[in-house]
This record gives structure tokens, sequence and C-alpha cells, in this order.
């Protein structure tokens, strides 16, 4: 599946400086951060969560992540 997103450019340089030093591509980068997203959050139960909420939750998640990247890149 191919999608576009958009993201900071100074998020969207740390994490090409990132996927060099890992040997990855941003693609591959990218997968590695939602699977690690994902996976953390099919641990939490989230059976009584309604859509919105569970949105809420990855979103905040990938913020996160997001700011894990720049502080990595550093």
């Amino acid at each position: 599946m191919t999608t576009t997103l958009s993201i900071p450019d100074e998020l969207a340089e740390k994490a090409n400086v990132l996927a060099k030093t890992l040997g990855v591509s941003l693609d591959e980068l990218s997968v590695m951060a939602l699977e690690a997203l994902l996976k953390k959050y099919e641990r939490s139960s989230d059976a009584d969560l309604d859509f919105e909420q569970k949105m809420a939750i990855a979103q905040r998640g990938i913020r996160k992540y997001q700011e894990a990247l720049i502080e990595l890149a550093k």
C-alpha cells in the first residue's frame, strides 16, 4: 500500500538521518515505527474504548514517537 504523509521538515530531516544511520530506507524506518507503536497498543486492553478514543491514543503515540526520533537525531 502506498500512502503520503505530511510531517514537519525538522522531523523529516532527522528521520532521514536516523534511517541512514540504521542503514534502512525511510519507508523501512516508517514501517518499523508503526509496527512498534501498534505492538505497544495491542498489548493494552482497549475493549471498552470507542473509535475516537483509540484514534486519540494512536495520535498521542505517533507524536511521542516523532519526538523520540527528533531526540535520537540530535
